[in-house]
């Protein structure tokens, strides 16, 4: 299935989420081996989703983990991309031996500027920008000027206020290089309410 735009799908814990992204065509499949994170998985959790899907690629999100163990669960766990919810010096990233996607947060006092010079500083080292925020929750007024600025220069993984209703017209509006969606938790083990992905996802098939 393909779909109008990129598609991650962070903070899987589950199978039953795993194979129904990798069913519904999403491109990355993102994983948290940030020890300290409330979302932490094993990653022998990690290597045996993997191997039950086919077609996407498999992200594992680190924050402050040595370089060194970073390239272990590349190896061990079969990653093809790592996101950096924290930030590492360009000499560390570029030792990363799989392209890196850099987490950001922005909220209502971020400064333009100085997150433009960050990511012209960065963007050598970065194939992706994934934009998260604690303030916005929403794609208004207030912060699709400045979205659509940064997504003329940048490639951006949006991964906040996104839904059935403005999807499309997100897309429209804004020159994402993708979005970034989150997985959930299992009602019980194997069994998993799909409703939020499915009715996105369903939205963007092309």
């Amino acid at each position: 299935m393909n779909l109008k735009t990129l598609v991650a799908v962070t903070d899987i814990n589950n199978l039953s989420d795993a194979r129904y992204c990798a069913g519904m065509g999403v491109d990355i499949l993102g994983f948290c081996l940030n020890e300290e994170s409330a979302a932490y998985m094993q990653p022998t959790a990690v290597k045996e989703i993997a191997g039950w899907v086919s077609g996407v690629k498999i992200a594992g999100e680190f924050a402050k983990e040595p370089i060194e163990l970073i390239n272990e669960l590349i190896e061990s766990c079969g990653l093809h991309l790592v996101i950096l919810a924290g930030t590492y010096l360009l000499d560390d990233i570029s030792r990363i031996t799989v392209p890196v996607i850099q987490k950001i947060t922005v909220n209502k006092d971020t400064d333009e500027s100085e997150l433009i010079s960050f990511f012209q500083l960065y963007q050598n080292q970065v194939r992706y920008f994934l934009i998260t925020s604690n303030d916005f929750t929403a794609i208004d007024d207030t912060n699709t000027p400045f979205l659509a600025d940064l997504a003329l220069q940048f490639p951006l993984l949006l991964s906040f206020g996104v839904d059935k209703s403005n999807i499309l017209a997100v897309l429209e509006s804004i020159n994402l290089a993708g979005i970034a969606l989150k997985g959930g938790q299992e009602i019980k083990p194997g069994l998993k309410s799909f409703d939020e992905l499915e009715e996105i996802l369903e939205m963007l098939e092309d």
